[in-house]
């Protein structure tokens, strides 16, 4: 809509409308009654402009706003995330991570009795019944997540004979713990003969019982631990070994005893690579 005045018309700022002033005459006609020629103003409301239009660019502007104070949310979180990293990092290493050697809890097998020992073309038959004692001398916690343990002929730990494992549990300083393990060992083919026995290994086995009455074993058992210090936790992996556990067979009986009990175990032990998380 056109509107003209021949009033000297100001236009005015208001919302919604869009203002296009008619070119001035370049005539000297005009030049000369230019002050006394009105000024046409053409106001064009913005309701008359295309709704969808104006729409699709408010909400792509809105859109844009958007995703643009998104972007720089998430670079803030990212910035702040390596900020904190890279000051944790080199303090929890110093202060939350053990600055000396690690000290083993104490293993002792207090006793064994080994019954049903057979040997012959069908493998090896055994029950051996174990007890021990698990200490804790002088670390705040420790807990014991996962405990397998390996009875070995000999000196070989490859040549092990039968193996059982031990419910995970806690040890506070000071704390002992006895554990009542049994392991079996079926005939080859059973559902029990865990692990396979060679036949050569079975055969020298029982040859040296005949020979003196006793057999020579070896337990050891593989440790995965958490260490909970004052101010510290830390994985921890150990290995206790006992070697030299002779078993005494009663006079033509296939049953023995431990000969030497309360026997402590050697235990090699060292904490994971550290890792942040």
């Amino acid at each position: 809509m056109m509107a003209s005045s021949t009033t000297n018309v100001q236009p005015q700022n208001e919302r919604g409308h869009v203002y296009r002033f008619s070119p001035v005459p370049r005539s000297e006609t005009d030049s000369e009654n230019h002050e006394h020629q009105p000024v046409s103003v053409s106001v064009q409301s913005t309701a008359t402009m295309s709704g969808s239009a104006m729409s699709d660019n408010y909400y792509t502007e809105e859109i844009f706003s958007i995703s643009s104070r998104a972007c720089e949310m998430i670079q803030d979180i990212l910035g702040l995330t390596l900020l904190m990293m890279l000051i944790l990092l080199p303090l929890y290493k110093r202060l939350w991570t053990p600055n000396e050697n690690p000290v083993p809890p104490i293993f002792v097998l207090n006793s064994m009795y080994l019954s049903n020992f057979t040997t012959g073309s069908g493998g090896v038959s055994a029950t051996w019944d174990a007890k021990l004692t698990v200490t804790n001398p002088n670390v705040s916690c420790i807990y014991f997540r996962v405990i397998h343990f390996t009875i070995f002929y000999k000196r070989n730990p490859e040549d092990a004979v039968s193996v059982a494992s031990s419910y995970p549990f806690y040890l506070d300083k000071g704390e002992y713990l006895k554990l009542h393990l049994k392991f079996v060992t079926g005939e080859i083919g059973s559902e029990n003969s865990e692990p396979f026995v060679e036949k050569g290994l079975v055969e020298e086995m029982g040859k040296d019982k005949e020979k003196d009455g006793s057999l020579s074993f070896g337990m050891q058992v593989k440790v995965e631990a958490i260490y909970y210090g004052e101010t510290w936790v830390a994985d921890v992996l150990m290995n206790p070994h006992c070697e030299d556990l002779k078993v005494q067979f009663l006079q033509f009986k296939n049953s023995g005893r431990l000969v030497n009990p309360n026997r402590r175990f050697i235990i090699p032990i060292h904490w994971k690579p550290f890792s942040f998380f």
